[in-house]
């Protein structure tokens, strides 16, 4: 029997251990199985991890290589472009460097020049007509030579030579001999001067020279004189011509002979004036012009001469006259006045018996003229041009063209510039008529071409060069055949004739032609045709008619006599700068419209108010604007001196296509104002602050296709009776007003085809205690599971979501603490205070409340504050400013877990104890 309880026992225990065991490896398990979960996470995340890092490897590796790519083509194009900087700035170098070198050598050869000139004109060795000219006693080239010396001495060179030899000269007269000497020639002099006869012969001079420079024959003689020498100088030949002798100047002072010979000529000239007899002698003689040219008469006679002669040749009348003389020439000296020569190798090209040269700048279409013609070639002439053309290099291309018209090219196409001479000839048809003469056009060249015995003519083969019979006429002759007589007188270039032929007569003239009588009488039955006319006196008569009026100024009208004219404006008015004014005067405003370059402007102005302010409009219209001010001057605006801006303007429309339409002022609306068939006044008006009202009678407003095919409908009507309508769905069917009858309550809802409760609604209003949003459509969709909805302390809505994936440093709570707290706290029971008001409000008020199952039942709970006293701030649900507003009761039973397992595990090692106990209690029992 003992053995038998023995052995009972025994498996007691056995029984024990085991549930102990299984309860541990319970445990174990759980643990395990949390251990494994916390290990799959990890794993997870470190994969997570490991794929974005290697994603982020290769990109930064293709951006690398990308970026490495990038850099090398950036230093490849950087090398490449600095290299050829560097070419560029080594060729622009070598250029300013030859400039600079040409630029010297030619300021150098144009000073020397001038110096041989001045000396031979001086010593009398000049030959030339022109000079011959001025030697017996012509007056006009008196300003021409000022205009040469003026060019001549506006050099840096020479303003450096003249102080070195001021500086010199006071060297040598800065003694006080020469003081003393100065003093008594002055003396001597001052006492020749100083009487009446002297006097009364220099007035009798100056008036004898005055009035030669004023007479007609002077005047006359000037302006031939000018433009002969006008057209001398301004042609190219003269140009090349220049550059050619400079040139050739400068090859011969560049070299070393002329230095050494320029060095001993120096010096010999030096010991010859560095002596006293001709310091004394140079005294005398300073002294002697000094007091001739320093006395105030001979300033005055200075000052007086060189108004007159400005008065005379201002530019503008001389330019007129001068282009009136070129315009009759070239009218007088056509084609057809030398088609009796009939011969067919006629040059018709002026002045080829003088090389053209130009420099080409590097540029394309860089064109200069060569020659000018006789007169108008015709289109469809049958020509034939020659020419030998010289390049210093072999670069860039050219061509000869017509200037003017179609620009025909005489060559037929571009050719290539060769290094040295090249002879050609072209044969060609006219295809337009041309008389501006002829351009040599150069392109992509720098160097320096001539073109020499050019000749162009009516033939059709190529034939030797001859000059034009104008370039030759050199003496008078008088012609008479049985159909022809010709006068003409020839002076150098100068060339006068008169010609008379059976329906044709030719007075031409190289300078001036003076009709001069009481009356001159154009007794024509055809117009009279002046290619360019001045008249300096009035042009009467009934009709002008013409292509082209030129002038600066054209009034139309008589000016008025309104008192408000204070202008004495007319009523149209053109101005030289191209504005076009009409103004018109009544007795209550004054109004202007006027055509300006890329505009016009439109003015009224009030002449009458009750205050000083008077009524003003402004129009302006651009091209890219129309611009309508309305406001008022400050006083009586006749003269339009006064613009309607700034504080003066009450009103604007601006109507552009850069920003569209644009109002400002309290009138500025747009009126739409309905159909001709309303029989009460009808439209819409946009304020000048973009709102819409209505007009009249008209009650609604919409948008859509048409009338039945609205998108929306507003209701725009004082009484209010007409809704606001959606009749498409944009995000919803329909918002309700927010109006005075639902508690100012926005409804919005789906379609729910005439059904009400069909649909989803939500309605947004507010009541005594706060705003509200409502929905029974959420309230009536029920889930027997799903998440927890959650709403911020802004008011944003989400779902509470307990997956690992949307968790990061997930940690396992074991804590006791947090249990022990809670357990700390009471439970608690309110009254809701927001109900309480409502429904104490309601029973004062009479009112109904908008939530019927608002009451004052006692609620059960925990209170915030006692959380955070008690420690448990994690589980306070707070406000944005940190302050409590609720609980997280959903989470905060979770504190008890740790705690309710203390207490399992308690409970099953309690029961292990008891059990024990009780066996061994029974096994003493059982051993009494």
């Amino acid at each position: 029997m003992t053995k038998s309880r023995t052995v009972e026992v025994n498996v007691t225990q056995s029984t024990l251990v085991g549930q102990t065991a299984q309860v541990t490896a319970d445990n174990a398990a759980s643990q395990a199985g949390s251990a494994d979960s916390a290990a799959l996470i990890a794993q997870s995340m470190a994969n997570a991890a490991k794929a974005d890092a290697d994603s982020n490897y290769n990109y930064a590796n293709s951006e690398i290589a990308v970026q490495s790519t990038a850099t090398a083509k950036a230093q490849s194009t950087a090398d490449n472009a600095f290299s050829q900087a560097q070419a560029v700035g080594s060729q622009a170098s070598a250029g300013i460097q030859n400039n600079s070198t040409a630029t010297a050598k030619a300021q150098s050869t144009a000073d020397n020049a001038f110096s041989q000139a001045t000396t031979a004109i001086d010593n009398g060795k000049v030959t030339s007509q022109a000079v011959t000219d001025l030697k017996d006693g012509s007056k006009l080239t008196i300003a021409d030579l000022e205009n040469g010396l003026a060019t001549k001495v506006a050099n840096s060179e020479y303003a450096s030579y003249k102080v070195q030899t001021a500086s010199q000269i006071a060297q040598k007269v800065d003694n006080g001999a020469f003081s003393a000497y100065k003093t008594q020639t002055a003396d001597l002099i001052a006492q020749k001067v100083a009487n009446s006869d002297f006097s009364a012969y220099q007035a009798t001079t100056a008036k004898s020279i005055e009035s030669k420079v004023e007479s007609s024959d002077f005047n006359t003689y000037k302006t031939q004189t000018a433009n002969l020498i006008d057209d001398k100088v301004s042609s190219s030949e003269y140009a090349s011509d220049k550059t050619q002798t400079a040139s050739e100047i400068a090859d011969r002072v560049s070299n070393s002979a002329f230095s050494t010979y320029q060095t001993q000529t120096a010096s010999q000239i030096a010991q010859k004036v560095d002596n006293g007899d001709f310091s004394a002698y140079q005294s005398t003689t300073a002294d002697l012009i000094a007091s001739k040219v320093a006395t105030k008469d001979f300033s005055a006679y200075q000052a007086t001469t060189a108004k007159a002669i400005s008065s005379k040749v201002e530019s503008s009348d001389f330019n007129t006259y001068k282009t009136q003389t070129a315009g009759m020439i070239a009218s007088k000296v056509s084609t057809v006045d030398f088609n009796n020569l009939k011969i067919s190798n006629r040059n018709l090209a002026l002045g080829t018996a003088t090389p053209f040269t130009m420099t080409g700048n590097g540029s394309t279409n860089n064109a200069v003229d060569m020659y000018s013609t006789s007169g108008t070639i015709a289109k469809g002439t049958t020509l034939t041009v020659t020419f030998d053309i010289t390049s210093t290099k072999s670069e860039g291309t050219y061509y000869i063209q017509f200037t003017g018209g179609t620009w025909q090219d005489v060559m037929g196409s571009r050719q290539s510039l060769v290094s040295g001479t090249q002879h050609h000839s072209y044969t060609f048809t006219t295809t337009d008529n041309f008389s501006d003469g002829l351009q040599l056009r150069l392109d992509n060249a720098t160097a320096k071409v001539t073109v020499s015995n050019f000749i162009i003519s009516e033939s059709s083969k190529e034939v030797s060069w001859t000059p034009a019979p104008e370039d030759q006429a050199t003496q008078s002759q008088i012609t008479q055949l049985s159909h022809d007589i010709n006068l003409k007188v020839a002076k150098g270039d100068l060339i006068d004739e008169i010609n008379l032929q059976a329906g044709n007569t030719l007075i031409s003239s190289s300078g001036q032609l003076t009709l001069a009588a009481d009356t001159i009488y154009f007794d024509t039955n055809k117009p009279v045709i002046i290619p360019s006319a001045n008249i300096t006196g009035t042009l009467n008569g009934k009709t002008i008619t013409g292509s082209t009026i030129n002038g600066t100024t054209f009034n139309a009208g008589d000016i008025s006599t309104d008192a408000n004219n204070t202008n004495k404006v007319y009523p149209f008015h053109i101005s030289d700068g191209g504005n076009a004014t009409a103004t018109a005067f009544d007795t209550m405003d004054v109004m202007q419209s006027a055509m300006v370059p890329g505009g016009l402007r439109l003015k009224y102005r009030a002449t009458s108010s009750s205050d000083t302010k008077y009524g003003a409009y402004d129009v302006t219209l651009e091209a890219d604007q129309l611009v309508l001010n309305s406001g008022y001057t400050t006083g009586k605006d006749t003269t339009f001196s006064q613009s309607v801006s700034g504080t003066q303007l009450t009103g604007q429309v601006v109507l552009s296509p850069l920003d569209g339409l644009r109002l400002y002022g309290d009138t500025q609306t747009i009126h739409f104002n309905g159909m001709s068939t309303d029989t009460t006044p009808k439209g819409i008006a946009f304020t000048p602050y973009g709102n819409i009202n209505a007009t009249g009678t008209q009650g609604t407003w919409y948008l859509g296709h048409d009338n039945s095919l609205q998108t929306a409908n507003f209701g725009i009507d004082s009484a209010g009776s007409n809704l606001i309508n959606f009749y498409r769905p944009l995000f919803v069917d329909e918002i309700g007003a927010l109006t005075s009858s639902n508690g100012h309550a926005l409804l919005i809802h789906g379609d729910d085809n005439g059904e009400s409760g069909s649909t989803g609604q939500m309605l947004f209003r507010k009541d005594s205690r706060s705003a509200q949003v409502v929905s029974a459509s959420i309230y009536n969709r029920t889930y027997s599971s799903g998440s927890n909805v959650k709403v911020t302390s802004y008011g944003t809505l989400g779902r509470v979501t307990s997956a690992s994936k949307y968790k990061l440093d997930i940690t396992k709570e074991t804590s006791l603490e947090p249990a022990n707290k809670l357990l700390s706290i009471d439970r608690s029971s309110w009254v809701d205070k927001s109900s309480a008001e409502l429904l104490a409000d309601s029973k004062t008020n009479g009112t109904e409340l908008s939530e019927p199952e608002i009451n004052v039942n006692r609620h059960y709970g925990l209170i915030a504050e006692d959380l955070i006293k008690a420690g448990l701030d994690e589980f306070v649900i707070k406000g944005d400013k940190g302050q409590a507003e609720g609980i997280e009761y959903d989470r905060l039973w979770i504190t008890l877990i740790p705690k309710i397992r203390q207490l399992s595990n308690e409970n099953i090692q309690n029961k292990m104890t008891i059990s024990k106990l009780e066996s061994e209690i029974k096994e003493l029992k059982q051993g009494r």
